[in-house]
């Protein structure tokens, strides 16, 4: 050999490079008439490698109770054992043997969480030795987002199941240090179950700890924010002009008024009542809004003109300006939520650097407005006072809240038109599961499997009030709304004041003249006259 390589060397015209190469073992296959044989062999391959696949076939009879049979000999590794009385199929890590053709029965974890998991129903159970509560999977719900995109995983992968709730107070749970406390991640970094779903966040938290298959969607985080409400003034008849516009109008007729009062005094050819101011200022305010116009404007034809015509420009342009202002809706300023509005939620404390950027100067103020609460009744009070924001997610452009809000505390709510994080969700998947699921959810995503059930769940069970605060009621729609009567408020008072005052008058002067009765006759015979040629002779 050396000679020949020599040879070749020599040869050899091109640049080359001489050194060993090294492959990795990924298949053992282990043959023994013995199970102690089998056992010692077993310690020399790893394990914890998912990619390893162990053959093992044994001259023997074995059964249920072999030690061959323990899982924990094999970690993560794929298995299968031959023997002369059974055969085990353990491509995916536990041995345990096809049932009913349906596939191994896999241990899962998932929560109540509208729109992606609507399993309620539970009972308590112990399997492997640990306690906790099993949905009993009734048919009506097996509905939701992602549980109908397990159940076809499940089809396709040839895997029974049995959903349990996440373990603790936790949801997800929290890391600790080196490990992970509580939740459904908990439950699968401890081996105790091999799936979990329900919403969880494709991130570099979970990520450390468990294996996370290929996101099927991406969810955004977003507030409900107290809708802008309708502003009613009881001064509304003043809105239409400027409270400089209005001051210059009052001064003009105080001025107006002192001058032509003045002159009254002053030329002996004009009216005498003008010397009256009283009657002076009545008169030109009755002038100016159109509602008076005596004949006899001796000493003042150009000013009355003037005047009119002022009158004329203001109350056109006062009575356009008012009839839009009073006919369109107007709102309140919206309410920013860094500023005016607290958010919260049931204990836990949420991890604040999951749902917001804490680097970001504008993300990093949410926590502060973070106030934890007792019940739902303490969040329905916090509702009704105004100040309040919900969080949910946007999937598919509908909010979901995160916490439980009845339809009639949403009312009055709106979602805020720019999210504050996003994050895509994912199933948590033991190693050896992970390519598959992989696989899977590519297929369904690229053949529309997953905007399907994306579209039919939240065609079917998003209610009413979720979809009524996607609908802006602040904006200029173009349509006009009916009037209501605080708005002209002011206009009623004015009214009712002056019936009041006439009233006053009519009775003083019907107390001037009630000792004489032939004054008294003389005034009604003076006021019918008045009265015909009023309505009759014109």
């Amino acid at each position: 050999i050396d000679e020949i390589f020599n040879k070749f060397t020599k040869s050899y015209k091109f640049n080359y490079y001489v050194k060993p190469q090294t492959f990795e073992c990924q298949g053992f296959f282990l043959v023994s008439s013995s199970v102690n044989n089998l056992l010692s062999a077993i310690k020399n391959v790893p394990t914890k490698i998912s990619t390893s696949e162990i053959l093992m076939v044994i001259d023997d009879t074995i059964d249920y109770s072999s030690e061959l049979l323990n899982v924990t000999l094999y970690g993560y590794s794929s298995v299968n054992v031959i023997s002369r009385s059974a055969k085990w199929s353990l491509s995916e890590n536990y041995l345990f043997p096809r049932q009913f053709k349906k596939g191994r029965e896999l241990q899962v974890a998932a929560f109540f969480n509208p729109p992606l998991c609507y399993l309620l129903t539970s009972v308590n159970k112990t399997v492997k030795g640990i306690d906790g509560q099993f949905f009993t999977a009734p048919e009506n719900e097996i509905d939701g987002i992602e549980t109908k995109l397990f159940v076809i995983i499940a089809e396709r992968l040839n895997f029974t199941w049995q959903i349990r709730k996440p373990n603790h107070h936790y949801r997800y749970g929290r890391p600790n240090g080196t490990t992970w406390n509580g939740g459904m991640i908990g439950q699968l970094f401890r081996n105790e179950i091999d799936i979990a779903f329900s919403g969880i966040w494709l991130k570099h938290d979970h990520y450390r700890f468990v294996n996370l298959t290929k996101p099927w969607h991406q969810l955004f985080i977003n507030y409900l924010v107290p809708r802008p409400k309708h502003r009613f003034s009881f001064w509304a008849l003043t809105r239409p002009l400027t409270p400089g516009v209005w001051l210059a109008i009052f001064g003009m007729i105080f001025l107006y008024s002192l001058y032509v009062c003045t002159k009254a005094w002053i030329n002996p050819h004009a009216e005498i009542r003008y010397r009256s101011y009283i009657t002076t200022l009545i008169e030109l305010i009755a002038r100016l809004v159109g509602t008076w116009a005596p004949k006899r404007v001796q000493g003042f034809k150009i000013q009355t003109v003037a005047w009119h015509m002022a009158g004329v420009l203001i109350v056109t342009a006062y009575s356009c300006s008012l009839a839009t202002d009073l006919t369109f809706p107007d709102f309140e300023k919206r309410r920013f939520i860094l500023k005016n509005l607290t958010w919260g939620r049931e204990s836990p404390v949420p991890k604040f650097d999951d749902y917001f950027n804490l680097n970001d100067k504008y993300g990093s103020q949410f926590p502060k407005n973070f106030q934890l609460e007792k019940s739902q009744e303490e969040r329905h009070e916090k509702i009704i006072q105004g100040n309040y924001a919900i969080i949910g997610r946007m999937i598919d452009s509908i909010f979901f809240p995160e916490n439980n809000i009845s339809s009639d505390d949403l009312q009055d709510y709106r979602v805020m038109k720019q999210s504050v994080s996003d994050y895509y969700v994912s199933f948590a998947v033991k190693p050896w599961l992970v390519k598959s699921f992989d696989k899977v959810i590519l297929w369904m995503r690229e053949t529309g499997i997953v905007t399907y059930h994306l579209n039919d769940v939240i065609y079917r069970k998003t209610p009413k009030s979720l979809r009524q605060v996607l609908v802006e009621y602040d904006i200029e729609t173009g349509a006009t709304h009916a009037l209501e009567l605080l708005p002209l408020s002011a206009a009623f008072a004015f009214l009712f004041f002056g019936l009041f005052v006439s009233s006053v008058i009519f009775f003083f002067e019907l107390g001037t003249v009630y000792g004489d009765v032939d004054a008294f006759k003389n005034f009604v015979k003076v006021r019918m006259v008045r009265f015909k040629e009023k309505f009759f002779l014109k």
